[in-house]
């Protein structure tokens, strides 16, 4: 390449920079600001404080004991003041208390409150150990699944059959990836909320499996020593259907009580429930429930709110629209009415119908 070939070439890389060199030089973009600095979250309150309040208007239209029909009146059927604290990620107790007004229509007086639940939880894993006085398995299933319990007892807690509390240890837990089977072991005094007086104890088990289509069964069993060698056992069986809008369920049970009967025998009894609940609006439901006693039900007379005729096999049944005025608050018109059998001694006990408005509440 010749001197003057060089300096052209240099002369056309010069004129070519030029116009680079001259255009202005965006300016550097400041350094995004620093994030604040993350709220610790509060941690949640170590105790609750919560209760619930349901009573009824009532009026005995129709009863087989002629002294009770035309009584009305107002009562409070149960009233609920619970404690709940946690100790630690493992360690929780409840204290509940309960009054209600009486409910054998005579006695007078001012609702007592009494421990409902008194009981320390240990939570391991998927499994819970509690001490104390705490729910009976059988009876706190069914009541969650209805969800009318301030309707109406459930067959086991109405008809006697059990206690809805037992004195003792309860172990519960969930088996399974979803923990969709779950289980219940329990070993009490078989007093209820009362004292223990006697060497006699209760023993529980309970079965259930929930299927993601809405299916629930459910097995349960128990062995009552009673003194005297006047035991109690039992099985049940129940099977549920839950969807959005309405939910059903089928329940039996067998009960045996050794030397319960008129003149020392043995009593067998049996009886068939039905349940259904349908959702007719986003604040009214529709609930009903027929229960079919193949056996006249001992001590039925002293039932508290709805005594039984103890001569004759029965069908109780109960039908109610649950209106929601709040979130919490229910008004809900039922009837009760128990329909008997002819008894042993050739009479039929007359018919039981009762007419009321129950008011329930919590919070």
């Amino acid at each position: 390449m010749t001197r003057s070939s060089c300096r052209t070439a240099a002369l056309l890389a010069l004129l070519l920079a030029l116009p680079a060199a001259a255009r202005p030089q965006a300016p550097a973009l400041p350094a995004p600001p620093a994030p604040p600095p993350k709220a610790e979250e509060a941690p949640p309150p170590a105790f609750k404080i919560s209760g619930l309040v349901y009573g009824d208007y009532y009026y005995v239209a129709q009863n087989h004991r002629d002294a009770l029909v035309d009584q009305n009146g107002f009562w409070i059927r149960r009233v609920y003041f619970t404690y709940d604290h946690t100790l630690s990620k493992a360690l929780s107790l409840r204290v509940r208390l309960e009054a209600n007004s009486k409910g054998d229509f005579k006695s007078t007086g001012v609702n007592t409150p009494y421990f409902k639940d008194l009981y320390l939880k240990w939570s391991f894993g998927a499994h819970a150990l509690s001490f104390g006085l705490a729910p009976t398995a059988n009876i706190d299933f069914v009541d969650a699944f209805q969800g009318y319990r301030s309707v109406e007892k459930n067959p086991f807690d109405l008809y006697r059959w059990d206690s809805s509390r037992d004195l003792g240890l309860l172990l519960q837990g969930g088996l399974g990836k979803d923990q969709r089977t779950r289980y219940s072991l329990q070993f009490g005094n078989g007093s209820g909320t009362g004292s223990e007086t006697d060497a006699s104890k209760a023993v529980r088990g309970q079965l259930s499996h929930r299927w993601a289509g809405g299916l629930v069964l459910e097995a349960y069993a128990d062995w009552q020593d009673r003194p005297e060698g006047r035991d109690v056992a039992t099985l049940e069986a129940f099977a549920g259907w839950q969807e959005k809008a309405w939910r059903a369920s089928l329940q039996y049970g067998h009960q045996d009580r050794r030397e319960a009967g008129p003149d020392g025998s043995d009593l067998s009894l049996d009886f068939l429930s039905a349940f259904a609940a349908v959702q007719v609006s986003p604040r009214v439901t529709v609930l009903g429930r027929v229960d079919r006693n193949f056996d006249p039900i001992p001590f039925g007379e002293t039932t508290d709110y709805m005594p039984f005729s103890d001569q004759a096999k029965s069908v109780f049944g109960l039908l109610g629209v649950d209106v929601t005025l709040t979130k919490n608050v229910h008004v809900i018109p039922n009837v009760e009415m128990t329909a008997y059998d002819q008894a042993a001694d050739g009479t039929t006990p007359g018919t039981d119908v009762v007419p009321r408005v129950t008011l329930f509440f919590s919070w």
